[in-house]
């Protein structure tokens, strides 16, 4: 059995583990701990959830969790993801992991002296859904992979309160979402990038609101990111993958569960798949589980994190922002 300590009451949580802990047999949540006390009782009530902590470190010192899940501020993460390896805990937690390459490096380290697990959420890529994109790439059904193109427009008004226009606590497009296509890009090229230029705008509140990143890798595919934060809009993320003899194009790529269609269009033909319904989410914490109950290092493991840090930082200085 696989025991989690939720640090922190997010929106997201439900969703990312909640929702999913309930159809694994050998997964449960077991306690929570969030900033505000009376905020933690009333979302372990909504939630049933029956322990609950009046500190983050009283969480941590609980002798009967294997895991800590961490849903906070960006800012945040370094400190208490190494509290929680420190403590003996395999950890999960929210993208982006780190504000940048330097605290990645860290945490990095702080992983390999516990022993334990440190495994940034990129829940999408655990989905048959990415799993199928991978499979056609390195098929050669498109033949060598050209270009790659990855669009995330998430609109997040401007509010007090909202983090994602807080620069000190790790928002902006480039953090939040552009580490989405550019993990996508890495994870389908198999190498680390050459940022070759990259512009962005800035906000009042001194977050980038956009961000376009061109790419290029050792395999002589380019890449393309565009990311931004309108105020107002719909929600859009693509992914494109031009070959010499085909092209693939996904629909919402991060989300695949809500509706994704794969379109692979090939001298061959023109065919369209339907992504699985079930939570991407669920496939990611069932994989973070068996990692820990088998004792195999994650896929996603600390080199894939440093790589995504590594290459956010040079995106933002290419950008200038």
């Amino acid at each position: 059995m696989i025991r989690i300590g939720l640090l922190g009451a997010a929106w997201i949580t439900p969703m990312a583990i909640l929702e999913s802990a309930k159809l694994l047999p050998d997964v449960e949540v077991t306690a929570l701990a969030a900033r505000d006390p009376n905020r933690a009782k009333t979302y372990a009530i909504e939630h049933d959830i029956t322990q609950v902590e009046a500190t983050y470190d009283a969480l941590l010192a609980r002798p009967d969790l294997d895991l800590i899940y961490i849903a906070l501020p960006v800012a945040l993460h370094e400190k208490w993801a190494d509290r929680a390896l420190a403590a003996g805990k395999h950890v999960l937690c929210e993208k982006p992991l780190i504000m940048n390459a330097s605290q990645a490096q860290n945490l990095a380290n702080a992983a390999q002296t516990s022993g334990k697990f440190l495994i940034e959420a990129f829940h999408y890529w655990h989905h048959p859904f990415f799993k199928r994109i991978l499979e056609v790439v390195q098929s050669k059904e498109l033949g060598d992979i050209r270009q790659i193109t990855g669009r995330l427009h998430v609109p997040v008004p401007v509010r007090a309160g909202q983090i994602r226009h807080d620069p000190a606590m790790g928002g902006g497009a480039l953090l939040d979402l552009g580490c989405y296509p550019l993990h996508m890009m890495r994870s389908i090229c198999g190498t680390e990038p050459v940022v070759t230029s990259a512009t962005g705008t800035v906000g009042p509140s001194g977050v980038d609101l956009s961000i376009k990143a061109n790419l290029s890798f050792a395999n002589g595919a380019q890449g393309l990111i565009d990311c931004a934060m309108p105020e107002t809009g719909e929600l859009f993320g693509e992914l494109a993958i031009e070959g010499e003899r085909g092209r693939l194009h996904a629909s919402k790529p991060i989300l695949p569960h809500l509706g994704g269609v794969l379109r692979i269009e090939t001298p061959a033909g023109i065919r369209e798949e339907k992504a699985d319904e079930q939570s991407s989410f669920f496939y990611q914490l069932q994989a973070v589980s068996n990692a820990i109950q088998d004792g195999v290092q994650p896929a996603l493991n600390t080199s894939d994190f440093i790589g995504n840090s590594a290459a956010l930082d040079k995106i933002r200085v290419m950008s200038g922002i």
